[in-house]
Formats: structure tokens, C-alpha cells, sequence
């Protein structure tokens, strides 16, 4: 059965599942190797740490500290699009993590963020100031580990939904919270889930999959005794959740000392079925916390395709010299390029923000990476590999790849048995070169597949010293 690939969905390379596995030597009669790759791999790349918090603390709210748990997201509404961005902030230390007060702040750029005079929540006598969700209006459970997402699967008062950190009689659970705009907030009475939660829990309404989906703290007690992990769940209803299950933990070729703090899980933006993570590893011989990235094919097995931290603890005079973690989300702030948000560390895990002389007052710094950058199969000369049968809907075929001096991506398209499509072979193809973003691809000076669309075929790719990181058909 082909793969069917959707109008306007790309397809990213987080694995080898849409590649065919060919076969090396003859079967059957074969007389040559079939349809196998050659000369590539799979390549996880690095975003670029930009200087500079983009928000950092300036307010009595703030003055303690500002903590990596906060949320971004692009919010589409009728006045166009805004960005938004809910952070933590601390004031205090009284009641140690559940002090935290959940912040609100806004950019037309992504870039550049500002603080809204919001007049909700009297902080030393005035509401003068930006906080959304603390003190009273979170029922005193305070809003450690808030994550807040647009909910288009909710109701017109229900259209943004929250969790965060709590705890009540029973012991630990994730709380939950509602509004109808993103600003005026009111908290949920029952918890969302009874489970672990005493960090950042990720839960977003996925439309392909027709669920919510939720990725929590996981710290069995059974496998992985006392070793964090992340566990993963997906239900119909916001409101009941089946028990959640392990999805990512460490394995054996981490050391024994390692666990995984956090998850930042977001949707792999544009991908037909293609899911991210930038975990925060712990390392406890260290006492040092640094980002990794994960992917996954369908959001429940998940792989690292680097073992070395994506975002690596810095130099001893540098402001990560303890390491650093994610915050949640994903944007496009520049035209191809993607922009996540960090929180840096100056402090190790087991060292206080509230010890005197401390005065590390933390913040949020911007990481940049190209459109689909995470991963690609590359070419360190020459490659070739063919997918497996697929249709397509659309009637144009666009990549977005890069190449080395004197490099090439071209693209042929086969049926199902390896015969080229008239006029559309890889010797028909017109070589892309250089800096790739959704070019499309030509045969002959011909970029129209129209009438291709319902016929199963093979996409062959050539790679001369290049990379390829993503691919989709348009109208």
C-alpha cells in the first residue's frame, strides 16, 4: 500500500521510515542491488545561541528569579497574528517552587517582548503588572511548571487550557486551568491527572491524531527505580486521562548517573507526522543540566539521534557555565528560520537561588535554528537513496535542502519497479545548489507534476555534497 503524502505537509527526516531499505544482492533473479542507499546518513545539527537574554528580570515580581518553564507559541487571532509568551517568575522563596507566579508577555516580532500593564492580580499593594495566574486565582497551589496552549478542539471559554504543578491531600497532581483569551484565567477545582508532577508538564490538542496529548514526569519506582523519565499519554477528553506510560528514558549507553528532568515536547511545525523534544538531561555526579533533542515518528517511540547535548554547559566564565533547559515551543520569528527560547544556568541543580550573595537573577535567551534544521540526510560527497512507493497530493514538488561548493540535490520520479517517469527522471532533473528554502524542483525548465498525483511511484534523491532536510508537494 503507497504512502499517501498530503498537499503542503512536509516530510522531515527524524528516521529512515519513508527511505527504502532495498536489497544488496540478487533475490529471485535479481541480476543488481535494488533500490539501495548509498553514501548517506542521518545528521542532527545544533541551533545557534544567540547573547543576550531576550527577557530578563526588571520587575519586584521578578527580583528573585526567572525560570526556563515558560511557553511559546504564534497565536493566530482576528487583529493578526501575536506572539505570546507565559514565563515563571519568582519574588520569593516562602513556599519554594509553588511561590512561583505565572507572567505574561507579548511580541509583534517575536524578537522583541514587552510586559503589558495587565491590571488582574495585586502584587505589594498594585496590579500594575503583567502576572495572569498566582496567589489566590490558583486556589494557593501556586503555578510552578505552567504550560499554556491554544485549545481549538475547546469551547469559546474554554479556547486556552493550562497545567501546572500541585499538590493536595493525596500527594501530586497536574492542575489545570481555563480562558477564553489567554489573559483572564480561572482555575480548575478537580486535577486534570493524579500523577508525578513536580516540573513542566506539555499537553496540546493534536488534530491529526484527533487527541490531547500529554507528556509528563515520569519517576517509577519499579523499572528505572528513582531515576526521572518522561511518560507519555493521549485522550479524546481534557478532562480524563488514562494512566500515563514511559516514553523516553535514559538507556545503556548513558551513565548511570543521568535522568531526564523535563520534556519541551512540541509538533514538529508543518510535518505531515513528525514530533520534537528538547529534554533536559540531568547529570547528578556533575549536578549539571543541559537540552538534548528527541524525535519520534508518531509521538510515543521516541529516538536521540545525537548523544551529545544539543545545547552543551559552557565555559567556566560563561553565563551556562551550570548548563541550561528549554522552555516549550517553537516559532518563526524570521521568514526560514526557527526560534526557541532557553533558560541559562549559572547555578547547578542542587544550589539555591535564595542563598545569600546569590545574585544570578536568570531569564530567557533566544536559540536560532534554519526551517526543519534538526535533522537531515547528508552527503559528505556523493549519495543516492529512493523512497518507498507513495502518492502525493498537489502538482508541485518543492525541497528544502543546502549544499557545499560544488554541490547538488536532484530529484527523479520512478514507478513503483525503478523505470523513470518520462520527462521527470534524475537525468531530466535541473541541479539545485546552495541555500535551498522550498525551491522547486524542474525537469527541463518543467516543474508541473499535474496528473502524477494518484499514481504510485518512487521519489529517487541524489545528494552531491549536500543536505537534505525536508520535502513536500504544493498546488
Amino acid at each position: 500500500m503507497p504512502v499517501k503524502l498530503r498537499c503542503n505537509r512536509k516530510h522531515v527526516f527524524v528516521d529512515w521510515s519513508l527511505v527504502e531499505a532495498g536489497y544488496g544482492v540478487a533475490w529471485r533473479g535479481v541480476p543488481r542491488p535494488s533500490f539501495m542507499p548509498y553514501g548517506v546518513k542521518l545528521v542532527a545539527f545544533r541551533p545557534k545561541l544567540h547573547p543576550g537574554p531576550v527577557l530578563f528580570a526588571e520587575h519586584p515580581w521578578e527580583d528573585l528569579f526567572i525560570n526556563a518553564y515558560a511557553t511559546l507559541f504564534a497565536d493566530e487571532t482576528p487583529g493578526g497574528r501575536k506572539f505570546r509568551l507565559y514565563y515563571e517568575a519568582y519574588s520569593g522563596y516562602d513556599r519554594g517552587d509553588f511561590s512561583a507566579r505565572l507572567c505574561y508577555a507579548e511580541s509583534d516580532d517575536g524578537l522583541h517582548w514587552e510586559k503589558p500593564s495587565l491590571g488582574l492580580i495585586p502584587f505589594q499593594g498594585s496590579t500594575d503588572n503583567n502576572l495572569v495566574f498566582a496567589d489566590d486565582l490558583t486556589l494557593g497551589r501556586g503555578a510552578h511548571g505552567a504550560f499554556v496552549f491554544k485549545d481549538p478542539n475547546g469551547t469559546p471559554k474554554e479556547r486556552y487550557k493550562m497545567v501546572h504543578c500541585a499538590n493536595d491531600a493525596e500527594g501530586q497532581i497536574v492542575a489545570g486551568a481555563v480562558s477564553p483569551d489567554g489573559i483572564h484565567w480561572r482555575a480548575l477545582e478537580k486535577p486534570v491527572l493524579r500523577h508525578v508532577s513536580d516540573t513542566q508538564t506539555v499537553v496540546v490538542w493534536d488534530k491529526d491524531a484527533g487527541m490531547y496529548r500529554g507528556y509528563f514526569r515520569g519517576w517509577p519506582r519499579a523499572m528505572w527505580p528513582g531515576r526521572r523519565t518522561v511518560d507519555c499519554a493521549t485522550t479524546p477528553d481534557f478532562y480524563t486521562w488514562p494512566e500515563p506510560r514511559a516514553c523516553l528514558i535514559t538507556d545503556a549507553n548513558d551513565t548511570p548517573d543521568v535522568d531526564i528532568y523535563t520534556n519541551a515536547y512540541t509538533r514538529w511545525p508543518g510535518a505531515q507526522d513528525a514530533h520534537l523534544m528538547f529534554p533536559c538531561f540531568y547529570r547528578r555526579a556533575t549536578d549539571l543540566m543541559e537540552t538534548h533533542l528527541a524525535v519520534s515518528r508518531d509521538g510515543r517511540l521516541w529516538q536521540r539521534p545525537m548523544r551529545a547535548p544539543l545545547i552543551p554547559a559552557g565555559a567556566p566564565d560563561s553565563e551556562q557555565i551550570a548548563g541550561n533547559m528549554a522552555a516549550c515551543g517553537l516559532i518563526e520569528a524570521t521568514p526560514g528560520e526557527w526560534t526557541m527560547l532557553v533558560g541559562l544556568r549559572m547555578q547547578t541543580h542542587n544550589e539555591t537561588h535564595y542563598e545569600p550573595g546569590f545574585t544570578w537573577q536568570g531569564g530567557l535567551w533566544r536559540a536560532t535554528i534554519r526551517e526543519d534544521g534538526f535533522m537531515a540526510v547528508e552527503a559528505d560527497a556523493q549519495g543516492e537513496f529512493w523512497t518507498v512507493p507513495l502518492t502525493f497530493e498537489g502538482n508541485n514538488l518543492t525541497v528544502n535542502a543546502w549544499t557545499h561548493f560544488s554541490g547538488a540535490v536532484q530529484v527523479g520520479l520512478e514507478t513503483p519497479s525503478g523505470e523513470p517517469i518520462p520527462g521527470r527522471g534524475l537525468q531530466d532533473c535541473d541541479p539545485l545548489s546552495g541555500d535551498v528554502l522550498w525551491k522547486s524542483v524542474s525537469w527541463q525548465g518543467e516543474s508541473d507534476l499535474s496528473g502524477l498525483g494518484n499514481t504510485p511511484l518512487r521519489l529517487h534523491f541524489k545528494l552531491v555534497r549536500g543536505r537534505l532536510h525536508a520535502f513536500r508537494f504544493q498546488k
